[in-house]
Order: structure tokens, then C-alpha cells, then sequence
């Protein structure tokens, strides 16, 4: 170990000479020399069937006790509910952006008369927004006018609508009258009551109620076709009448004239008038025959036809009138949406311009939202693009929608809120006590209650690191204290399970062997004793033991890293090393919980990685110590070796170190994966959440 040491001793004198960054370097590269030469030493040492004295350390006696399980973790203090003062202007495609023309210093406390007053928190330019409200309200008087215009319109369709469809019904009434005239009522009901306003044949259709009517005009009686047919017949009687007396006149005129009564003038005039008479009867049965083969079916086919008509001119009407009135409609509905549209953009610029004005709306202490005038970050951040907020909450700087300036937290119920990482995040319910420490106060204790853990990790963090994954936890603070601020930094211990009169160990005791936990113990005889154990709940001191030990027993604090030749293969099987951000492994960590795994790879680089030589004899070290040296300077080395290195570590073999360059992460990664089985730090090789 002196040799070793004076190694160390070496390497940092040279890494005073070439600064931080060398140093750092340098011991990358003794700590792999280290645990080449450790390896290689111990390959050797089992080819050979070599078995390392056997060395008794530190033990630990068995006992039952309490075991308390706990979560620790750094948070800050916050009000638990707060009055926030947002910006609500809208920014959008028609909105510019809006800048901050005054704002109260950070740090003053309003009161109740301030607010009685209306003091004003915030004063945001609002002249753009003005600017385009004159010229929206001009825009919405135009709107307005055309509203009108359309509704004066519509009304005027209406009424047009109704004259139109009133005069197509009268029509259809009067075709009808005129129909039930000609025909009369009866017929006239009998001929519409079948009719199809489809029919194009309307001769084929009236023709076998014209038979009817020949055969029994008198059904007919009392229209108007009756009418005319009785004033044929009559023509006819009264010209066979006058026939009849022209014939009785005309047959005394002979006699007369054949008595030498008459003159053959009166005779001739006589004879004449007869053959009138008969024409005239012969011209009115005639008429009779053409009225009831012509003119009849010609009239009741008109009339029916014009009551047709008149039916379908009143669908027609009543289609026309719907389409006008939808025309007219929808240019009316476009008006008046046109025209609230206008209204609401008038009206939400007018409230757009009321947000510009912050007012208090509580007693308060004020505090920024979203960062302070010395806030870099949030600077970078915001501007790095084109027309986005800088963040933060100044004078002449901008603001977006939504974006927080100014919060008044309730001092009267303070959280601490806490980042849970995502390996313990499990163990912690609402509920469970805790207790918070002030860095401020730390001799003042406060206690409280986990009040909420949330469901999804924290994207801030996750965006300044990807890897890392934790979620954001409230605590109440049980109380009131005058002395809590907000954003003050504490530390919240939480209480996640208590188990009473429990075997316990430390979890040092506990290791890893060809898969089983098991513990060495030391039996009366000083012989150490393999034995596979159960362990329950842990925290960083202690673990419990389920099965396999009792109390009073004695166990080795430090479990030995090989005892026989068999046992060494056990070793090596199912390692998986962790390379940790310093480039050096520490013990197998595979099964530890988040924490433990964090602090064993910090802890398993330096200073305690050495740990586990403990059973090594002096020349062992001693020949680890010039392989080691050998391997530094890259001198003296035989072939045999150098083969070696060449079948383990590939054509590079070695000479990473030789060279100055360093190992490869393969190198690197075989390494610790063999000499970091010698570590022994607080951490165990446990599966996961049991030590």
C-alpha cells in the first residue's frame, strides 16, 4: 500500500505542473494502470491456484432495532396559493406586440387602501391597439349600414312573397269557380277529384264525362253549359214552330190563291217563308250538334285545363317565393354575422386595451412572475428568436400572452416544494409526514405533509436534461411563520416506512454472489461462513434481514473479494460495471436504488476504489506495483505479456496508456469490470430497491 501511495504521490506532482485539466487526466490513467495490473494479478493468481491468507476484518454484531426509512431532498419554500397578475392581451396574426411601459418595484407591499384605490400594478402600451380600434369602428358603422339595407330587404321579400302566393291561390279559387260554373258543382268535384296535374292528354281524360253528359244532359243542370244546350233546344222547338205555322199559312195560301183569292206574289212569299223556316230549324238542331261535339268539350277542357294551371303557377309561386326569401335571407344572416364579427373585434379590442392596465385586486406583496432585470438566461432564451419574449419583467421589455408578471403569494399557508427523483419517487405518498429544515433557520424544524406528488417529471428540468427525470412534489408547512419567505432554500426530510424490533445490518454487510445475497458470517471458530440471506426495506445505513441471520451473530463488515478458486469465478459472473462521469468504475451497482447507485459511482472513482486489497499478500502488491509501472512506461514488458494484452484488450492492447492518448471506453469498460469488484463503498450489489 506504501508503494502505492508513493505512486499517487508521483502523479499528483505531475498534475500540479499541467494544471486542472491534467490532473485530471492523469488520474484517469492511474487508476486504470491500477486496475489492469489488479486484474492481471488476479488472473495469475487463479491460473495458479493461488489463495490470498485469509484476513478477518471489522465486524458487525447482529441486532434487533428500529429501522426508519426516508426520503431526503433539497426544495425551496413557496406560497401554497398565490394571486397572479398575467398579461391577457392576445398576440396573434392582427396583434403587435406589446411592451411594458411601467410596473411597481419587486418587493412592495400593497394594502387595502392601495387597492381601494385602484393603485395600478402594471401599465402595458396599449397606442397600437388604439390605433386599430378607431379604424375597426369605422369599419363596423359600414357593417351596420349593410345590416340594415339586407333586413329592409328581406322585409320587403316577405310581403312580396305573401302578394304574390295570394294572388296565385285566387287564381286556382277563380279557375275552380269557373270550372263548378260551366259544369257544375257535382261534375266539376267529380273531374278535379281524380285529375293529375301530371296529365298531358286532357281530351283522352274529359272525354267520358262528355259522353255522359250526351247521354243525360240533364246532369248539367244549373251550370252554364246547361244553360247554353237549353237554349239550343229551345232554338229548335221555336223554329219548329215557326215552321209548323209557316207550313199551315203556306198550305191556306193555295187554297186561297187557287179560289182566286191571292195573287201568285202572296202565294210565292208564303212559300218562301217556309223554306226559311225550315232552314232555320235545321240550323238549330245544328248548332245543338256542334255545341255538344265541340264547343262543350272545348269549354269544359279549357276550364279544366285553366284550373290546372292555376295549381301548378301556385307551386311555382310558392317555389319562386322560397328562393327569393332564401336569397334575401342568407345576404341578411352574411350582414349580420359580418356585423357581429366586427362588434366582437371591436369589443375585444376595447377589453384588450382594459388588460393593458393592471390594477391590484389584493394587499400583497409583490413579487415578479416570470425573472428579474439580471436574469441572463431568460434573456438569451427569449431572444434568440424573432419576435419572442425575453422573459423577463421590466420596463420597455415585452410580454406574450399568459405570461406571468407580477404574483402576490399568500403568506399565511406556505408549501415547500421539492424534485423527487424518479428512483424514489415511488416510496413517497400523499400524506406521509415530513419534516423541513430551513438552510436559513437550520436550528428550527417545521413539520408537515406531503400534499401532492405530480404525475408527469418536470419538463424544465428534463429540458436542461434529458437524462434526468424528476417530479415535483409539494409539502405543507403545518403553522404559520413569520420568518418563511418565498424562494427560500430548506431541506424536506420525508417519512416513508418505520418497522420496530427488526434484524438489522449495515448494507456493507450484504454482497452479491453468483446471483444470491448472502453475508459472510464469523462462526465461534474464526472461520468465515458463506450464508444466503432474504433482505426487506433499507435506507443508507441499514438494511433489513427477512431470513438467513440472527441476532448476536457476527458479520463481516467488509465480505472478502475472494476466498477460493471457485468462488473468484463467481465473481466475475453476471458483473455488469458502471463507469461513472469521472471515466472509473465503481462496485457493481446493478439492483441498487437511484441514490445509491448516484452516490456509489461518485464514491467508487477515488479514494475509496483501492478499497478490497485488504487480502492481498505484500509481494502480490508488490509485483501489481512494477506490472503497473511497466505498463505506464510501456518498457519492459515481455512478449508473452504483450500477447496477452494483445488476446484481452484487441490490437490496441495497452498502449493507450503508453502513448498518452488513454484507454477506450471497451478498455475501460473490461477493467472495471473486474477490478471494480474489489470496492467497498456504502452502495451494495443488490437487485433493484433491496441493498
Amino acid at each position: 500500500m506504501k508503494q502505492i501511495q508513493e505512486i499517487n504521490n508521483m502523479q499528483k506532482t505531475k498534475d500540479q505542473k499541467k494544471g486542472k485539466k491534467g490532473q485530471k487526466r492523469l488520474w484517469l490513467i492511474l487508476f486504470v494502470i491500477v486496475a489492469v495490473a489488479l486484474g492481471v494479478t488476479m488472473l495469475f493468481a487463479a491460473a495458479r491456484n493461488i489463495s490470498p491468507a485469509p484476513s478477518i476484518g471489522s465486524t458487525f454484531n447482529v441486532r434487533r432495532d428500529n429501522l426508519t426509512v426516508t426520503v431526503q431532498v433539497g426544495g425551496s419554500i413557496r406560497a401554497h396559493q398565490s394571486i397572479q397578475y398575467k398579461c391577457q392581451v392576445e398576440r396573434g396574426r392582427d396583434m403587435g406586440e406589446v411592451s411594458i411601459l411601467s410596473i411597481v418595484d419587486p418587493g412592495t407591499y400593497v394594502t387595502q387602501e392601495d387597492v381601494d384605490k385602484g393603485m395600478v400594478l402594471v401599465e402595458l402600451d396599449s397606442s397600437a391597439l388604439e390605433d386599430r380600434l378607431v379604424q375597426e369602428r369605422i369599419e363596423l358603422a359600414s357593417d351596420q349600414e349593410n345590416a340594415i339595407a339586407s333586413k329592409e330587404s328581406y322585409d320587403i321579400q316577405i310581403i312580396e312573397n305573401e302578394s304574390s302566393i295570394a294572388r296565385s291561390e285566387l287564381d286556382v279559387r277563380f279557375a275552380l269557380l269557373d270550372l263548378q260554373k260551366y259544369l257544375g258543382a257535382e261534375l266539376a268535384e267529380e273531374l278535379t277529384q281524380d285529375v293529375n296535374e301530371a296529365v298531358v292528354n286532357l281530351a283522352a281524360y274529359i272525354s267520358p264525362f262528355v259522353k255522359k253528359v250526351e247521354n243525360d244532359p240533364n246532369i248539367l243542370t244549373g251550370s252554364q253549359s246547361w244553360q247554353e244546350i237549353k237554349d239550343l233546344q229551345d232554338q229548335i222547338v221555336l223554329a219548329e214552330g215557326e215552321l209548323k205555322q209557316a207550313e199551315d199559312t203556306f198550305a191556306g195560301t193555295i187554297k186561297l190563291h187557287d179560289a182566286n183569292y191571292v195573287s201568285d206574289l202572296e202565294l210565292e212569299r208564303d212559300r218562301l217563308d217556309v223554306i226559311n223556316r225550315q232552314y232555320r230549324a235545321q240550323n238549330s238542331k245544328v248548332n245543338l250538334d256542334l255545341f255538344m261535339r265541340y264547343d262543350f268539350p272545348k269549354n269544359a277542357e279549357q276550364y279544366l285545363s285553366n284550373y290546372i294551371e292555376a295549381k301548378r303557377n301556385l307551386q311555382r309561386t310558392y317555389a319562386q317565393c322560397r328562393a327569393r326569401e332564401a336569397e334575401t335571407k342568407s345576404r341578411l344572416n352574411f350582414a349580420e354575422q359580418r356585423l357581429q364579427e366586427q362588434a366582437d373585434r371591436v369589443k375585444n379590442l376595447a377589453q384588450q386595451i382594459k388588460y393593458c392596465t393592471i390594477k391590484a385586486k389584493a394587499p400583497g406583496l409583490v413579487v415578479y412572475g416570470t425573472g428579474g432585470e439580471d436574469d441572463i438566461f431568460r434573456s438569451m432564451r427569449g431572444r434568440g428568436g424573432s419576435g419572442m419574449s425575453s422573459g423577463i419583467i421590466a420596463e420597455g421589455e415585452t410580454v406574450t400572452e399568459g405570461q406571468t408578471l407580477i404574483s402576490m403569494p399568500d403568506t399565511a399557508a406556505m408549501v415547500a416544494e421539492i424534485s423527487v427523483h424518479e428512483t424514489e419517487v415511488d416510496k413517497v405518498r400523499p400524506g406521509q409526514p415530513a419534516s423541513i429544515i430551513m438552510d436559513a433557520f437550520p436550528d428550527r424544524r417545521l413539520t408537515g405533509k406531503v400534499l401532492e406528488v405530480a404525475p408527469l417529471p418536470d419538463q424544465q428540468r428534463g429540458w436542461m436534461n434529458p437524462d434526468l427525470k424528476v417530479y415535483k412534489t409539494l409539502v405543507t408547512i403545518e403553522g404559520t411563520h413569520d420568518f418563511l419567505r418565498s424562494r427560500m432554500s430548506c431541506k424536506v426530510e420525508i417519512l416513508v416506512e418505520r418497522l420496530e424490533d427488526v434484524i438489522v445490518v449495515p448494507i456493507t454487510v450484504v454482497a452479491n454472489r453468483g446471483g444470491n445475497k448472502v453475508c459472510y458470517v464469523v462462526n465461534q471458530d474464526g472461520n468465515q461462513e458463506r450464508r444466503i440471506v432474504q433482505t426487506g426495506v433499507f435506507n443508507d445505513t441499514f438494511v433489513q434481514i427477512i431470513d438467513g441471520l440472527e441476532a448476536g451473530e457476527k458479520v463481516l463488515l467488509n465480505p472478502p473479494l475472494i476466498t477460493e478458486a471457485t468462488e473468484r469465478e463467481d465473481l466475475f459472473e453476471g458483473v455488469q460495471p458502471l463507469v461513472n462521469e469521472d471515466g472509473i468504475s465503481g462496485r457493481n451497482t446493478q439492483g441498487l436504488p437511484g441514490e445509491q447507485t448516484q452516490r456509489g459511482t461518485r464514491g467508487g472513482g477515488r479514494g475509496r476504489g483501492m478499497r478490497g486489497m485488504e487480502g492481498l499478500t505484500e509481494e502480490q502488491i508488490r509485483q501489481m506495483k512494477e506490472f503497473g509501472e511497466k505498463m505506464r512506461s510501456g518498457e519492459g514488458l515481455t512478449e508473452e505479456q504483450m500477447r496477452q494484452l494483445k488476446e484481452r484488450f484487441g490490437n490496441q492492447g495497452g498502449m493507450g496508456a503508453r502513448n498518452g492518448e488513454g484507454p477506450t471506453d471497451e478498455q475501460r469498460r473490461q477493467f472495471t469490470g473486474r477490478s471494480g469488484q474489489g470496492r467497498r463503498g456504502r452502495q451494495n450489489t443488490e437487485e433493484n430497491q433491496d441493498p
